[in-house]
């Protein structure tokens, strides 16, 4: 089997599943999973093992993520429908001052984009964004659009939000390094994003019926700001922990412990039951303890299957040599090897929409090379995340949901969140590059 027909099977499969999932509107997974189908069969793949392959690939990669990917969905949930995400936002704006008002709303955001998918942070405090926009006399495109992009960055690469939590898992690498090496390249991101946002002064008043929203709020009861970040703050706080310890004090009784402590698994499962906190006396309720809890279940199904089905279109990409021969033309070619994962990263986002999506595809496709192209794991996991921010634009459902929640027209929010997207990916794609040149990651 010639290189060149490896490398045009592989291409067209590609090509296939993202037009099935962008154009035809078929759900992602079966997309992936029928790319892999089509690209074990036109390899050569006996007929017998293309099953058994997609399940050992499948279940080999959701292994060690669906329960994090469940367990972080869940207390989302709670966050979202107990109020916590408006108390922590009232608390940053008070911290830094009206004058400082769209630092507030972006470092918010990216608080609140850790555990809440990006669209969720948006449709939570868009009314006390609105608010604000009125009495500071700010533009919609540059509030709406700053209250987006800080969500949508640690969305694609801080976990545990389900994206780069599975990229992380596909890619071999460990949630504690995840965490820490995706909110050093998502806080630079974040601050040009926003500093993209304050030169849009174009006129866009908020809607009227987000005013109203934020008077009636004003008088309704809110947790307090402790339990309000506990949920979020202690499981990162656990998996650094563990992450230290087994650096410092390797071998140790402390690290032992800490190693089941801080794992992915227990430090979620610590944040969920630190949730329960914010619900008061309603935790006994089936509410909270069952339908909270299936939502949770709800919205974890897609990013766990999506993630599955990847990992089983890798196997197929590394058992034919697909990688081998990708990674040998672009080392002949002189091609710095760290930009095609953000490449790969970019166009799935900008062709489906879904950066989500754009992190995980990518990761599964650039996994197997990553030893022929000499990145590392730390590597490709920023420049998947940081690629799949580039350009969101109109196929997106959170550039609509911000577009007309923000009372802004099309053309208005593609250069604003369009534009802004683009400044946050290329600045975490630069520090990539930038990072591994120097071998530091």
């Amino acid at each position: 089997m010639s290189t060149a027909y490896v490398l045009i099977v592989f291409a067209f499969a590609i090509v296939l599943m993202i037009i099935l999932i962008s154009k035809f509107h078929l759900n992602a997974g079966i997309g992936i999973l029928l790319a892999a189908i089509g690209l074990a069969i036109a390899l050569g793949t006996p007929w017998e093992e293309i099953e058994d392959t997609i399940n050992k690939g499948f279940s080999g990669t959701i292994k060690s993520v669906a329960i994090v990917i469940f367990l972080g969905c869940t207390m989302g949930t709670v966050l979202e429908r107990t109020g916590a995400a408006i108390t922590i936002t009232k608390w940053i704006i008070g911290l830094v001052g009206e004058k400082n008002i769209i630092w507030a709303i972006a470092f918010s955001s990216f608080i609140l984009g850790i555990p809440i998918w990006a669209d969720t942070c948006v449709i939570l405090l868009i009314p006390i964004v609105s608010s604000l926009a009125l009495k500071t006399g700010n533009s919609m495109m540059s509030f709406g659009t700053t209250l987006y992009l800080g969500a949508l960055v640690t969305a694609s690469l801080v976990p545990p939000t389900p994206g780069p939590v599975s990229a992380a898992a596909l890619l071999q690498v460990p949630l504690g390094q995840a965490i820490l090496w995706g909110l050093i390249v998502a806080v630079p991101s974040v601050i040009a994003a926003t500093l993209y946002c304050m030169t849009l002064k174009e006129p866009v008043a908020p809607l009227k019926e987000h005013l109203v929203a934020a008077q009636e709020a004003e008088g309704k009861s809110l947790p307090g700001l402790g339990i309000s970040l506990l949920p979020i703050l202690l499981p990162l706080v656990l998996i650094l922990c563990n992450t230290a310890t087994a650096v410092v004090l390797p071998d140790t009784g402390i690290a032992h412990f800490m190693a089941f402590i801080g794992s992915p698994l227990a430090a979620l499962l610590a944040g969920c039951f630190a949730s329960l906190f914010l619900t008061g006396d309603k935790w006994k309720t089936p509410e909270v303890l069952d339908k909270w809890v299936d939502d949770g279940m709800k919205a974890a199904a897609m990013p766990i299957i999506v993630t599955g089905m990847g990992g089983a279109l890798a196997t197929f990409v590394k058992n034919a040599g697909v990688a081998d021969k990708i990674a040998e033309l672009i080392l002949q070619s002189g091609f710095p090897p760290i930009l095609i994962p953000i490449i790969m990263a970019a166009i799935i986002h900008v062709v489906t929409g879904s950066n989500a999506l754009g992190v995980m595809t990518s990761a599964a496709l650039v996994q197997p090379m990553l030893a022929q192209l000499g990145i590392s794991p730390v590597a490709a996991f920023l420049a998947c995340g940081t690629g799949a921010l580039m350009f969101k634009h109109a196929n997106s459902s959170g550039f609509w949901v911000t577009v007309s929640m923000s009372n802004m027209n099309v053309s208005q929010g593609i250069k604003a969140v369009g534009g802004a997207s683009t400044v946050a990916g290329f600045t975490g794609a630069v520090l990539t590059c930038i990072l591994a040149a120097m071998h530091i990651i």
